[in-house]
């Protein structure tokens, strides 16, 4: 109900009151009879309290109201905090130089056919997890490797991959993480930018990668998700264009010249939970 009708009523039943009790007190000796007096004593009372009762619940609703602009202000301000804390910490990448795929090194593969750590892996979305530990010995293991750089921010602390296509001969080839704790490896190259790498699992019947010959792939498509040191997401993807496909002849790796790439963030950046929270989570556990 609007406030000023309530003060309104309010008005009303308190004049209507002292009227009433100052035309009982006149007119009590000769007109009024004792039961009639009585019933006016009560309308009085009842005046009263219903006025006490709106004059209550006007100044709970006040207090309702001054506590939701103090709770709004608060979270404006909260809000306001993060976003100028995700503006100035967060990363974005892109990938540059030369693309590197090669068979992933036999001391790894055995290492992870023994410890089943699917945690830096990539698998033919056609596949099933299952069906690899299965049959380790049917699937093909390939890393890729290729450098970025920092387009906006400074360090970066992890690189989750989402999701990964490769194009051959305008077919295209999808690869999704093995688990849903995937990263990529992040190595510091000789020249002072670190590398990014991550490997892939696809079955060896599938025309592929071939160590003899080089492989056309002529479009790779990147969904990652970077995480700064300071706890800030960004969520994009990318699009690397490839041109002189090579083959080195010493490990049958296939190298890539990168001579385009497009990068969309995917929604703006987020701020995730500090590791003081994590931590706070883990003392309420116990």
């Amino acid at each position: 109900m609007n406030r000023k009708i309530i003060l309104i009523i309010l008005a009303v039943f308190t004049t209507a009151a002292i009227v009433l009790f100052v035309v009982s007190h006149i007119v009590e000796a000769t007109f009024i009879q004792p039961p009639t007096f009585q019933i006016i004593g009560n309308l009085l009372a009842l005046g009263v309290m219903l006025q006490s009762a709106a004059f209550n619940f006007l100044l709970i609703k006040n207090n309702n109201i001054n506590t939701k602009k103090s709770e709004d202000a608060n979270e404006r301000a909260d809000a306001f905090r993060n976003l100028q804390f995700v503006a100035s910490n967060h990363t974005i990448i892109d990938f540059v130089d030369y693309l590197t795929m090669f068979k992933t090194f036999s001391s790894y593969v055995a290492r992870l056919k023994e410890d089943l750590d699917f945690k830096f892996y990539l698998q033919d979305e056609s596949a099933s997890l299952s069906d690899i530990k299965n049959n380790f010995d049917d699937y093909l293991f390939l890393t890729i490797r290729v450098p970025i750089k920092i387009v906006v921010g400074s360090a970066v602390s992890s690189i989750e991959i989402l999701n990964l296509g490769l194009e051959k001969n305008k077919e295209i080839y999808n690869f999704v993480p093995c688990s849903s704790d995937s990263h990529a490896l992040l190595l510091q190259s000789e020249e002072g930018y670190k590398e990014v790498i991550f490997n892939l699992i696809i079955k060896k019947s599938k025309n592929f990668f071939s160590d003899k010959v080089v492989d056309l792939f002529s479009k790779i498509k990147l969904c990652v998700r970077t995480h700064s040191f300071l706890g800030v997401a960004v969520t994009g993807c990318t699009e690397l264009y490839f041109t002189n496909p090579q083959k080195q002849e010493k490990d049958g790796a296939s190298r890539y010249k990168i001579h385009s790439s497009q990068f969309s963030i995917m929604g703006l950046p987020e701020l995730e939970d500090s590791v003081a929270s994590a931590i706070l989570r883990q003392v309420d556990k116990e």
